[in-house]
């Protein structure tokens, strides 16, 4: 999982099915709020990754921006 504040890259992200120039596909993005009251963005390219983001303290007010191949 990486984390990212770009909502740019986010909307480049979504907008390309989840493909960013020659990085791995991007499956899940998730925004949340940091413990420091920052949004960001998860980015998950796996469930694996996904649930270090849902199951964590740290991130709070979760929601799902993309699932890959869901539209």
């Amino acid at each position: 999982m990486a984390t990212i504040e770009s909502k740019e890259i986010v909307d480049e992200l979504i907008a390309n099915d989840g493909a960013y120039r020659d990085d791995p596909p991007v499956y899940y993005i998730v925004q949340y709020d940091t413990i420091e009251g920052k949004t960001v963005y998860a980015i998950c390219y796996s469930e694996v990754d996904l649930l270090g983001c849902l199951d964590s303290p740290y991130c709070t007010n979760l929601k799902m921006l993309f699932k890959r191949g869901a539209f």
